[in-house]
């Protein structure tokens, strides 16, 4: 098996974000994937929901769907799963951004969502654009606990050699930040996704981290 490719950190990314997104979140989705790809019409673009939603449900969907942009979701990308243009993420959930992320072959990821929360850790790893009034400030620093970001560095060396980790391999992992935590180090599901994201982890790896760290670390809660 042929490791999977890492996140690619080189493809523009942006969002539309709080109350704007829910009324022109996806015109300003569209314009401005529009300036990256220099197509304007919809059958180049993407849409990425974390269900399924029936198009009468959503006008702009409806519409969208009708001029001929592509629909996947997070659990069935369907004709998502190698796409070549920009894609549009809307009102994402981790699993969709994840999902988005995996798509290897997305030339430009825009993200439309009125709840902010879920955004925190994808805008600190990527400092993506903001495109509305809303805009997020990313972390100086993703986990800046040197401890930590010296076992990320390490295992990403490692992760990144072979085609998926080994049991054993995956242990070590999690069996040091578990130490590190317990001993002083802060750190949570989120600010490890971000940092996995920001190390250009595979995909894979990065959902069986976060479903680790979810399932043993507490949330880091709203940013202020």
């Amino acid at each position: 098996m042929s490791p999977s490719p890492p996140v690619r950190r080189d493809r523009p990314r942006a969002y539309v974000a709080g109350p704007a997104a829910a009324k022109t979140g996806w015109g300003r989705a569209r314009e401005w994937a529009a300036t990256q790809t220099g197509r304007l019409g919809w059958a180049s673009i993407g849409i990425l929901l974390p269900e399924p939603v029936a198009p009468e449900q959503s006008r702009p969907l409806r519409l969208a769907s009708i001029r001929g942009a592509t629909v996947g979701f997070a659990g069935d990308p369907g004709g998502l799963h190698r796409w070549v243009g920009a894609l549009i993420v809307d009102r994402p959930t981790v699993a969709s951004l994840m999902a988005a992320e995996a798509i290897p072959t997305a030339t430009s990821i825009v993200v439309v969502d009125p709840d902010i929360e879920v955004l925190t850790p994808w805008v600190d790893a990527f400092d993506p654009t903001p495109l509305g009034v809303t805009v997020l400030s990313p972390a100086e620093v993703v986990l800046p606990v040197p401890e930590v970001r010296r076992v990320m560095v390490y295992f990403t060396h490692r992760l990144q050699r072979r085609a998926a980790p080994s049991p054993r391999l995956w242990q070590m992992l999690l069996r040091r930040l578990e130490h590190l935590y317990h001993h002083g180090g802060h750190f949570s599901a989120e600010s490890l996704l971000a940092l996995t994201w920001q190390l250009q982890w595979p995909p894979d790896a990065v959902g069986q981290l976060h479903r680790w760290a979810t399932a043993h670390l507490p949330s880091d809660g709203p940013r202020p």
